[in-house]
């Protein structure tokens, strides 16, 4: 018994999400060519936190991914180049943001079960290098912005078009093109009675970023907050985070505001407008925004170059992340707010799922008697087969971190439910609250998925 043809699969952006996927298909051999908007690789952003599930993800996709992180990951400033040492099972120490009590401890979130260290971070653009370098220049098609997604009734392929007018045809589409996805909006989900999943939601918060050498930082906090591990900062209404990326000679800042939904209807509604997530303010507007907070901190922000507000956006839970052999996957399937730090985290499962049910479910031999358009009948089958097993399987979970995101969020801003200001609280939260994402057994994970499909496709493989 043959293996059927594998036709090509589109994948519709080219971050770091469909960059990942891109390596894991090509591992298992799997035809596909990525269509990214921009003229060239681009990241927005600065540092990504990794905790131990992402790292273990990329890892699982290829070690080759595993020996691009190492040139550009940056662990807490005790370990060691291979992320051991002491406090290799820090997330973040968690303090006291606001003038009154600031720096008072409340906990320090850590990670003891894992293999992997419980903080990792890299710049963004750093690691979209190292990946880049992973995938084969004719694999990328550059200036193509997805229009429109339809399926011929003839061939059963997908025609793909692009804003400059060009075409391409696909037995199958995974659309990685973020959180105003157009596959999301116009295909997936197009035809759901409540439209309001398609779009992104404002979720009342925006954040600020700054970046500084590892001597800046020192000297502008006059020493005040270690600048060689990833901390928290709560406050009211408001949270600042902070960690080293590059080695440690960079310090990576992001703070962020809650406002009330009356606010958000006023002074902050250019933000609400999904064309508009950035607004350039002052640095007075600034440290208005957190003028509660310790001078450390509001020093810090006075020196941010060319500060901007940036919307804060999620995903309302949708019913379903396909449709038949088109998959949305990354922000485009389940954008969340970053306060758990595992935005990126769940696109790199994404792709290791994914990647993994169709590299073992398309190359299984064909139980079928050859005859005319039984390989093309096969390959769809099998597709469709497993995008559902990746929809069952990774639904529920980044729907749900999305959701514990957004408490989180509540949580170190004073704001969590029965919970306020009151920090043994907040702790007794932090300490229990991560563990189930941290913990997931991401190779079962695959072998679920794969079982899945399995099942569904039995008498035809």
């Amino acid at each position: 018994m043959a293996s059927p043809d594998i036709s090509s699969i589109a994948i519709i952006g080219g971050g770091l999400g469909g960059l990942t996927l891109s390596i894991g298909l090509a591992r298992h051999g799997i035809p596909h060519k990525i269509y990214e908007s921009a003229s060239a690789f681009a990241e927005i952003g600065a540092g990504i936190a990794l905790a131990p599930n992402s790292i273990t993800a990329l890892g699982l996709i290829d070690p080759r991914i595993e020996e691009a992180l190492r040139k550009c990951i940056t662990y807490n400033q005790n370990l060691d180049a291979e992320g051991e040492g002491e406090g290799r099972d820090e997330w973040a120490g968690v303090r006291v943001g606001s003038h009154e009590s600031f720096n008072k401890p409340i906990t320090t979130v850590r990670h003891k079960e894992s293999s992997q260290p419980g903080r990792a971070c890299v710049h963004r653009a750093r690691f979209l290098e190292e990946l880049i370098k992973l995938i084969p220049p004719s694999t990328t098609s550059f200036g193509k912005c997805l229009v429109s997604i339809s399926e011929s009734p003839s061939t059963g392929q997908y025609t793909l078009s692009f804003t400059d007018g060009s075409t391409a045809t696909a037995s199958a589409v995974i659309a990685c093109d973020g959180i105003k996805s157009i596959a999301r909006q116009h295909y997936v989900l197009s035809d759901i009675p409540d439209q309001k999943p398609c779009r992104p939601v404002f979720t009342n918060e925006f954040a600020y970023r700054g970046m500084f050498t590892r001597d800046q930082f020192l000297e502008i906090s006059g020493g005040a907050i270690h600048p060689g591990k990833g901390t928290m900062f709560c406050g009211p209404d408001s949270y600042a985070i902070m960690y080293p990326v590059e080695k440690g000679s960079l310090i990576n800042i992001v703070v962020v505001k809650r406002i009330s939904p009356s606010e958000a209807g006023s002074e902050f509604a250019a933000l609400r407008h999904e064309t508009n997530w950035t607004q350039a303010v002052t640095i007075k507007t600034v440290l208005s925004d957190f003028e509660a907070w310790g001078a450390p901190i509001k020093a810090l922000l006075s020196r941010i170059q060319r500060p901007e507000r940036w919307a804060l956006y999620d995903h309302l839970p949708a019913p379903t992340y396909v449709k038949d052999r088109v998959a949305l996957m990354g922000d485009s399937a389940h954008a969340t707010t970053p306060h758990q730090g595992q935005g990126a985290g769940m696109a790199f499962e994404d792709s290791l799922i994914l990647s993994g049910i169709l590299g073992a479910v398309l190359k299984e031999p064909v139980n079928t008697r050859p005859r005319s358009g039984v390989q093309d009948t096969e390959m769809n089958s099998r597709l469709k087969a497993c995008f559902r097993a990746y929809d069952q399987v990774r639904r529920p979970r980044t729907q749900e971190v999305t959701r514990t995101s957004r408490e989180m969020g509540e949580i170190i801003s004073f704001s969590g439910e029965g919970i306020g200001s009151d920090l043994e609280k907040i702790k007794a939260n932090l300490d229990a609250r991560m563990g189930w994402i941290w913990d997931v057994d991401l190779e079962a994970e695959v072998e679920r998925g794969i079982e899945i499909a399995r099942e569904e496709l039995k008498g035809v493989l």
